[in-house]
């Protein structure tokens, strides 16, 4: 009976939908979903923590800008695009301070023009970029773009250098478009092909201990002594 009951309690867990995660509280901050298109889509994961950096996992971006294809094989054309965006309200907690914020991807694409022999070649385009802007209070963008792309890129955009104490807005954005027109002459046909996808979006938060006023005493007491056995010296 104990192994009946148990058995169904399991069951039950395990075909029970995951909720999904529009804030992450650490030690040292937190992170909240504020604005987006898709409210019921929204949600990251604490993926891990290595020295003073956390790493969350971008996880509704990663979903929505999976690989979208434009495969033109009847002249008509074909083309598809997506984006989206996501804006995160950032609360640094007391005694600590925020470092830098980065974020890391990758963008994937292909794209190949039909050919025939005598005539010109058929069109193909890929594009994706992605954006991150921190209100602290003042706007600053980082980004990274690419145009008619084969194989993978890396998506790398960070601040560098900060202090943050005092609650920030990040916003994140990713747009992946692909087209594609073949080519016809002669009575034969080449299709066209482009895809473009965007994903393994990781947001990296550095942060570092804040001194207290008391650690700030002792420093200088420690400096007060040196400079004393230097002088009697």
């Amino acid at each position: 009976m104990k192994q009946t009951v148990a058995g169904l309690m399991l069951g039950m867990l395990l075909s029970s939908p995951v909720l999904a995660d529009t804030s992450i509280d650490t030690t040292a901050f937190s992170l909240t979903f504020l604005d987006g298109p898709l409210p019921e889509d929204w949600n990251i994961a604490l993926a891990g923590q290595s020295g003073n950096t956390y790493s969350i996992d971008l996880v509704s971006l990663n979903n929505h800008l999976q690989r979208i294809e434009a495969n033109d094989v009847t002249g008509l054309g074909s083309w598809d695009s997506r984006s989206d965006w996501a804006l995160l309200g950032l609360d640094v907690h007391a005694g600590y301070r925020v470092t830098s914020l980065t974020v890391t991807g990758t963008a994937f694409g292909d794209y190949a023009p039909g050919q025939l022999p005598d005539f010109p070649p058929g069109r193909a385009a890929n594009f994706a970029a992605f954006y991150m802007t921190l209100w602290a209070p003042d706007p600053q963008s980082y980004w990274n773009q690419y145009d008619n792309f084969n194989a993978e890129q890396t998506v790398d955009v960070g601040t560098g250098g900060l202090s943050l104490t005092a609650p920030a807005q990040l916003g994140l954005s990713g747009a992946i478009s692909a087209e594609a027109w073949g080519v016809e002459g002669d009575g034969a046909y080449a299709g066209s092909f482009a895809s473009a996808q965007i994903r393994d979006l990781v947001l990296h938060v550095e942060v570092s201990p804040v001194p207290e006023p008391a650690a700030y005493a002792m420093l200088l007491a420690g400096f007060a002594l040196v400079g004393c056995a230097v002088r009697k010296r």
